[in-house]
């Protein structure tokens, strides 16, 4: 679901440049113009700068990705509730799963290489493309049709991707089902767990990050995982996190209790950057902090 804060937070912090990438997918290649009760209305095709006038504050989402353009169409019914169809093509498998973790807040395996489903929508990646399709009224009919269609784009999309592999870096015990986030824009780390007002780790284009949640909802920690193009750059980016949070730490004493009573740590690993924020206890951060260096 998309969370209309986070969507004010980006459109205030950054606009970023956009090109116009044509599109290599057509929908109407493959969903048909009439889908039992339903026609379609509307024919969708959006790229670069157009993309702002059919997502309203919601574009800086897709472009901070990679995105390289919007299909789909509208279907209407007479006395039936509207569907939409919308297909996101990335530049990359990466990117199509960055966005898809932005949305979900679960993991089913439905559709896809990953989705998740309600009665009135549903969403899922595949390859380099993100999938939309949404009633405005969840009814059997309108619930069935959508379902139906997804497995028609499922279908429709040929190729498969991987996940980025820092997702595998991840401890599994403790961690949130569906409860991580994939990104390479600092503004998504500031929105979901804000640590400074400015780029304090140096995320880019070029570097993968993974915010993860551990723990209860009433003991709640944060794992940041960050490779870089180089050790150099994870170093120069621990030196930064240190200093603003922990610079007294060191490697015989790498888990501190900060001014709020909550326990942080951060570390490299090479070309990786691990940062451990929020800890409601000493034991959950070292278990955390054990589990990932033993």
């Amino acid at each position: 679901m998309y969370r209309i804060w986070i969507n004010i937070f980006v459109t205030c912090c950054f606009c970023l440049p956009v090109g116009g990438y044509a599109q290599k997918m057509e929908p109407m290649k493959f969903l048909p113009e009439q889908y039992e009760a339903y026609q379609v209305s509307e024919w969708m095709d959006y790229a670069g700068e157009a993309l702002y006038d059919y997502i309203n504050g919601g574009a800086e989402l897709y472009l901070s990705y990679g995105l390289a353009g919007m299909t789909g169409c509208k279907y209407n019914g007479e006395g039936l509730p509207q569907i939409t169809v919308e297909i996101y093509e990335m530049t990359s498998s990466a990117n199509a799963f960055g966005v898809y973790t932005q949305s979900r807040d679960k993991e089913e395996s439905d559709f896809g290489q990953g989705s998740q489903s309600f009665n009135d929508f549903i969403l899922f990646w595949k390859g380099k493309y993100y999938a939309i399709i949404t009633t405005q009224k969840a009814t059997p009919e309108s619930t069935k049709t959508i379902r139906q269609i997804a497995a028609l784009i499922d279908s429709a999309i040929p190729e498969t991707g991987s996940r980025p592999d820092i997702i595998d870096a991840l401890p599994p015990n403790g961690l949130t089902p569906g409860g991580y986030l994939y990104f390479h824009h600092y503004v998504w780390l500031n929105a979901y767990l804000f640590i400074a007002d400015y780029n304090i780790v140096n995320i880019t284009d070029e570097t993968h990050a993974v915010l993860a949640r551990y723990g209860s909802a009433d003991n709640r920690c944060y794992l940041l995982v960050i490779d870089y193009p180089d050790p150099s750059s994870a170093g120069t980016a621990f030196v930064q996190l240190k200093e603003k949070f922990a610079p007294e730490s060191t490697d015989i004493r790498p888990v501190l209790q900060l001014e709020d009573q909550t326990w942080f740590s951060t570390w490299t690993q090479g070309k990786r950057l691990w940062a451990v924020f929020n800890g409601h206890s000493l034991e959950v951060i070292e278990n955390l902090y054990h589990s990932i260096n033993k």
